[in-house]
């Protein structure tokens, strides 16, 4: 089995705008290049002033372009080009050479976070090694070997979810359930599934449940 590990591994591209505007969050939703192009970056930015962030980002060193993919009143989608300082500092080049699958990554102008899913204890001596060759922080805050569960009735998932917990849940985040402020209501998540309130809502406490049982109750160490 794989394992699953969470992990400090910044400063992350863009730490100079993000300095500039501290209130500002990232969350990367793909790293992507072709050939030998500079990596680019497809991020969400949320929190801050999105002026003040562009003007930053266009004098950040370690971003050579940006362009604004999508404009919503809460939140920006943006496409950031590495400039080659930027290149230099990414460890993303190593993640691929050693399987590493990217879950999520959040940057605040504190702190960068990796949840990764891990071929191997040596992939994340590796990792480590890439940050500190490149003046980056590598701290593991957390990891745990992923397992089959048999919850609710079988096999369903991963993290131990049934199918319609997971189908609740992903079509509340999709809606914006969660967001803040939320976007949907919970009887209009409970109409698009066809289910009733009260079963959407022991779906969601049972999944959210067992999610954080089976990711971040299992803190660990390598």
């Amino acid at each position: 089995m794989g394992l699953i590990g969470k992990a400090e591994v910044g400063p992350p591209p863009g730490q100079a705008a993000l300095e500039r505007v501290p209130e500002m969050e990232l969350l990367f939703e793909d790293i992507r290049s072709k050939g030998d192009e500079p990596w680019k970056i497809i991020v969400w930015a949320t929190g801050g002033d999105f002026k003040k962030f562009e003007n930053a980002l266009a004098a950040d060193p370690t971003i050579d372009s940006y362009d604004s993919l999508t404009e919503l009143p809460e939140k920006r989608l943006y496409r950031l080009k590495l400039s080659d300082e930027g290149q230099r500092q990414t460890v993303h080049s190593v993640s691929v050479e050693h399987d590493i699958t990217l879950i999520s990554i959040t940057a605040t102008a504190e702190r960068e976070e990796v949840l990764a899913r891990f071929p191997s204890r040596d992939a994340i001596v590796r990792l480590r090694e890439a940050c500190l060759e490149r003046d980056r922080r590598f701290e593991l805050l957390n990891l745990y070997e992923e397992k089959p569960s048999e919850s609710d009735g079988g096999f369903e998932s991963r993290y131990g979810i049934t199918s319609g917990q997971k189908e609740a849940l992903l079509t509340a985040l999709e809606k914006g359930y969660f967001h803040i402020p939320r976007e949907t209501t919970m009887d209009e998540v409970a109409e698009e599934l066809g289910i009733s309130t009260s079963a959407l809502s022991t779906r969601l406490r049972r999944g959210q449940q067992t999610l954080l049982l089976q990711t971040l109750a299992q803190e660990g160490s390598i």
